[in-house]
């Protein structure tokens, strides 16, 4: 499966009404998912087998800005639907609200499968405990990363890659700090706002409100070209590990 597609696979004795309202729950997760992520794109099938309601979806870019945003997308379909899975879920947010609808099918007869690149989620679990967790609560805070895929179609907003995890997360600004993105853009920022966090891992999945972002200095990139060692001497470095080693 390539970066640019996503896939969606019910299991279990499929009928041609459980057929058709999946691939209709699994079209509005693509809708929710492109709108999300601020993404022009046209979602395409890429792939169909009846034998197990199984639907590959392509995402075809309609300008540069979608080609390069698609890869980070289609990513997150796998992480919104672990994190739905977990009971984690924004009730703000469509896209989990949509998520949220696709895994239900999943019950005593029936098994979903989410995909995209090498990452796979397996949900066996019946519909009442997806259903029977508490809405999301987020706190203030500040979350420090690179700032990448910055979006301001329809509404401000970018993907943070917090540095230890490499996990993307959503980032939604005010307004007002549409300037502020512009010169933080590729670089390390510390991003202030109501984040919410996996309730397992405590990993940030999102930071909404966002009032404060600080970029953070990373240094000079070529300063170990003029580091020095403890040594005085006019001699090459070789010169005197030489010498050193001689003595031994």
């Amino acid at each position: 499966m390539t970066e640019d597609q996503v896939r969606f696979r019910l299991g279990g004795e499929i009928t041609i009404g459980t057929l058709s309202d999946a691939l209709s729950r699994f079209s509005q997760v693509l809708d929710a998912l492109r709108e999300d992520h601020n993404v022009e794109v046209q979602w395409v099938l890429a792939g169909l087998d009846y034998g197990s309601a199984l639907a590959l979806a392509r995402a075809v870019p309609l300008n540069d800005e979608a080609e390069q945003r698609i890869p980070a997308m289609c990513e997150s379909y796998v992480e919104v639907a672990r994190r739905v899975r977990q009971g984690n879920v924004d009730r703000v947010s469509v896209l989990d609200r949509r998520m949220s609808e696709l895994l239900k099918l999943a019950d005593e007869s029936h098994h979903v499968v989410i995909e995209s690149g090498s990452k796979r989620l397996v949900v066996e679990t019946p519909v009442a405990s997806l259903t029977a967790t508490e809405p999301d609560v987020a706190s203030l805070g500040t979350v420090r990363g690179r700032i990448e895929t910055l979006s301001r179609r329809k509404k401000l907003s970018f993907n943070l890659y917090e540095l230890t995890t490499d996990s993307a997360i959503q980032c939604y600004p005010e307004p007002d700090l549409e300037d502020t993105m512009r010169d933080v853009w590729g670089h390390v920022a510390d991003v202030t706002g109501m984040i919410s966090r996996d309730a397992n891992t405590d990993i940030p999945l999102s930071v909404r409100a966002v009032t404060q972002v600080d970029r953070v200095d990373e240094g000079d990139p070529d300063g170990y070209l003029r580091a020095r060692g403890v040594f005085r001497s006019d001699l090459p470095a070789e010169v005197l590990v030489r010498s050193m080693r001689d003595e031994e």
